[in-house]
């Protein structure tokens, strides 16, 4: 599932980051739900051999943040097919970004 660091509230309450600065409620808010429904489905399909993932794909170029993201829409696009296919023994229900695993 392609989340985003936004809707990490470890982060989200750290003023010394970028991401306790900003203040994007709606969006913050969905993903931080979307995080949570991801723990859900990683329990439940778990015991089927199902690995889910939360991706943060990076600073993107959207419209949200006006297209300063230092990344490309491919860029993001490459960190979410790496976990796709990913072969190694990643605990599921994980939340991981371009540079490995983050925090809740």
């Amino acid at each position: 599932m392609v989340s985003s660091i936004l809707g990490s509230i470890t982060l989200g309450l750290d003023k010394s980051t970028v991401y306790g600065q900003v203040n994007f409620m709606g969006y913050s808010s969905s993903k931080s739900a979307l995080n949570a429904v991801l723990v859900s489905f990683a329990k439940e399909l778990e015991p089927l051999g199902i690995m889910v993932y939360g991706i943060e794909p990076g600073n993107i170029k959207t419209d949200l943040n006006r297209n300063t993201g230092a990344l490309t829409p491919a860029d993001g696009a490459a960190v979410s097919v790496k976990y796709a296919t990913t072969t190694e023994d990643l605990p599921t229900g994980s939340f991981f970004g371009p540079d490995g695993a983050l925090p809740w």
